[in-house]
């Protein structure tokens, strides 16, 4: 098959870059962070670094500003 793309695989993990916890923080439709899960996981476990970005996100996206703080990874 002649210019036949390959559909792009994307992991549904994210991964703390506070911490390095890996979790499941990716909606596979629509391709969007699970902003709901993962501003858990700031809050119960990095409140005080976490907090600038809890003041952007009155103004700016969710989903953007919480993935500064996440990195989407592979899992085996």
């Amino acid at each position: 098959m002649e210019g036949a793309q390959r559909p792009i695989t994307r992991s549904r993990h994210v991964r703390c870059t506070l911490c390095g916890v890996v979790l499941p923080g990716w909606l596979p439709i629509p391709n969007r962070p699970e902003s709901a899960m993962l501003l858990h996981h700031l809050g119960a476990h990095h409140l005080a670094e976490a907090k600038p970005y809890l003041a952007r996100m009155e103004t700016e996206c969710i989903d953007r500003v919480v993935m500064e703080l996440f990195v989407r990874v592979r899992t085996p």
